[in-house]
């Protein structure tokens, strides 16, 4: 095992163990019952999932972080995590709905919420890492630009539902937007 942990680089640790833990919580919420796991145990699987799933692409930065990694290599280590869950869930949603309509749901705006989410997180996680190196005394980069740049695409984000909203009368990302493109693109 310290083999096999030796060979992954020192900045992709922490986030390949958040993703083999969200993989095992998974497995274990998803069919625990079918081997007649307790309902606590399947529950409390579930809750580290949700951790997982959303705080682990900001404790992956942070640990790239202290490993040595630059701004832009943590987030791209950072967004590993997110981006293999929403992989598996455009996966469940081809095997349900068939492969267009399942690519065509992986695509809409409860994703795009969910990463402008994940990204306002990182932007946090990355406040917190910052104020830290400078209470530490320690060298950091400007405090405002890089947590403002993981920030900015859930204010875009906002802004395109917000003018959809205020302007049109329909939420353009989230439900009506997806019927919408669903009823175009996919019937």
């Amino acid at each position: 095992m310290k083999n096999i942990l030796m060979q992954i680089p020192a900045q992709w640790r922490v986030a390949v163990g958040i993703i083999v833990t969200a993989t095992l919580m998974t497995i274990i919420y998803d069919y625990g019952w079918q081997i007649g796991l307790p309902l606590a145990l399947r529950n409390l699987s579930g809750l580290v999932l949700f951790f997982c799933i959303m705080f682990g692409a900001g404790t992956a930065y942070v640990c790239a972080r202290l490993y040595g990694s630059s701004y832009a290599q943590g987030l791209k280590i950072g967004l590993c995590v997110p981006l293999v869950w929403y992989i598996k869930e455009i996966l469940v949603a081809m095997n349900f709905y068939g492969f267009a309509a399942g690519l065509y749901a992986g695509l809409q705006g409860p994703y795009l919420f969910y990463f402008g989410i994940i990204f306002m997180l990182i932007g946090i996680f990355n406040l917190i890492y910052q104020l830290t190196l400078k209470l530490l005394n320690k060298p950091s980069e400007k405090l405002f630009k890089a947590t403002a740049l993981s920030l900015l695409p859930t204010f875009v984000l906002g802004g395109i539902e917000g003018i959809g909203l205020a302007v049109f009368g329909v939420d353009v990302l989230v439900f009506q937007g997806f019927l919408a493109g669903y009823r175009t693109f996919i019937l």
